[in-house]
């Protein structure tokens, strides 16, 4: 099977480049999980590919969802290495992976039915996330793909599903993550506790003092359908992004509102920027970090996970033309003021790994979503400075290689257990798991001598060797071709 997979592979390298330019995008076969193209079209010099991503889910059980790739046909003529973009979980439109292709990446996003249709949207930390492995990895099978420059991008849950990615896959060139829930034990709690104070699910949207947060209240059920609703298991700790952060070793931008009503800051640090202004809140509206949180394992902030030593924090004062955001400008954007903010770069570190940048408008609007006020703001810089970049021996840390090596042995630790006492899977089909890891640390090892010497010196200090006593190079090449 191994050797099937690897002369497929080398069949695609020699013929990619001729049948992308026609936009004769070719389909996987031969391996469980193999991608099939259900759709090209060349859209104004773009290429755009739908595909059928097969994937396990959280119960092992086979599955399959739907992604999208968008590229430049330019691009694709020319001989050099496309660096991939993966924007997780929620689906990018059509505009945004244009945007981010003219900027030179391939990018890859899921996309959904509605709840009706064949591939409806799941809950993150579900098969949400499953989903999101699967793609990335079909990413990283395509050989016009750049392996060594793949860019993890989310927000709100797909914020979560950015970190958990960046935790799990190798290597990883940078990530942007905004309002990412860090702790799943929080923010779950934070829903549940203000059902009562919101009016969930008795009354609509339109009458709830807090209608945004209303709106996505039913997420805490969709997550109570797999994990339970017992929001002190450890299971919503082991989910959370704050359980696996040893195991990120990219440079990051996370960016946070101080008026999130959806994904409160209190899970970022001890004391938020500003306190909640009682007055415009419904009697009873909790948001209190010790309170909400009653998993003890999940009890810490996301700063408190993260030394000081790694991160530098940023904080943005509310930008001119600047506006509070009303529940009839988010029903219809067309509400909104003419004039609004103009667009401004994310300040991130130039010497430490995490770039937390804070936005400051205030304590948060019972109306508001992410954030109570309008903004107009950037990653591009932040972005187009990690896809220039090179591997650098850092980016392989112990915890990350151990983790590696539990995903090549199938033997992963720290799972949440799903409500039926299973522990969730969060692995690929086994011939897609090996092949991603192995290419991976290969990819890593030959990007630089130094790199391969970390590999080699991790290695032989890792409690778990499925690769035999000593890593290199060539012991790689071997176990990726038998």
């Amino acid at each position: 099977m191994r050797l099937l997979v690897y002369a497929i592979t080398l069949l695609l390298a020699v013929l990619m480049p001729a049948l992308a330019q026609a936009a004769d995008f070719p389909a996987e076969s031969g391996f469980e999980g193999a991608v099939t193209v259900d759709s090209t079209k060349v859209d104004d010099g773009f290429l755009v590919v739908t595909a059928k991503v097969p994937f396990l889910d959280i119960y092992g059980a086979p599955k399959e969802g739907m992604a999208r790739l968008v590229v430049q046909e330019s691009r694709l003529k020319s001989d050099k290495p496309i660096p991939a973009f993966c924007h997780v979980h929620y689906e990018k439109d059509l505009g945004g992976a244009k945007h981010w292709a003219r900027r030179g990446w391939a990018v890859f996003t899921a996309t959904y039915t509605d709840n009706k249709g064949a591939y409806p949207i799941d809950a993150a930390v579900a098969n949400g996330y499953n989903q999101a492995r699967a793609i990335v990895q079909w990413a990283r099978r395509l050989p016009f793909i750049d392996r060594t420059r793949l860019h993890i991008d989310g927000g709100s849950q797909g914020g979560y599903a950015a970190l958990a990615v960046s935790a799990d896959f190798f290597p990883v060139t940078a990530t942007t993550a905004d309002v990412p829930v860090v702790n799943w034990a929080y923010n779950l709690n934070y829903f549940e506790a203000n059902k009562k104070t919101s009016k969930y699910p008795a009354a609509s949207p339109d009458e709830s003092p807090v209608p945004v947060m209303y709106s996505v209240t039913m997420l805490a059920d969709w997550c109570y359908k797999s994990f339970g609703n017992d929001l002190s298991s450890d299971a919503y700790y082991w989910m959370s992004p704050i359980a696996c952060l040893d195991r990120i070793t990219n440079p990051v931008q996370v960016t946070c509102f101080s008026g999130d009503m959806l994904v409160p800051m209190e899970q970022m640090m001890t004391k938020p920027l500003h306190a909640i202004d009682a007055a415009r809140f419904p009697e009873g509206f909790q948001r209190d970090f010790e309170k909400l949180t009653l998993c003890a394992k999940a009890r810490k902030t996301f700063e408190e996970c993260v030394p000081e030593s790694s991160r530098e924090t940023f904080v943005v004062p509310l930008q001119e033309k600047s506006f509070e955001n009303s529940w009839e400008m988010f029903k219809d954007p067309k509400r909104k003021p003419s004039e609004k903010p103009k667009e401004q770069q994310k300040p991130w570190s130039k010497t430490r790994q995490w770039s937390l940048v804070y936005c400051d408008e205030g304590g948060p609007a019972p109306q508001a979503s992410h954030s109570s006020f309008e903004w107009a703001l950037s990653s591009n810089d932040f972005v187009d400075h990690y896809q220039k970049t090179e591997c650098t021996p850092d980016l392989l840390n112990a915890a990350k290689l151990q983790w590696l090596m539990q995903r090549l042995e199938r033997t992963p630790e720290g799972m949440p257990m799903l409500s039926n006492g299973q522990s969730a899977n969060r692995m690929n089909f086994t011939t897609v798991e090996r092949r991603d890891v192995i290419t991976g640390l290969l990819d890593y090892a030959k990007s630089a001598k130094t790199c391969e010497e970390q590999l080699t010196t991790l290695y032989a200090a890792c409690p778990r060797k499925p690769l035999g006593e000593q890593l290199s190079v060539a012991v790689l090449e071997k176990a990726l071709v038998p």
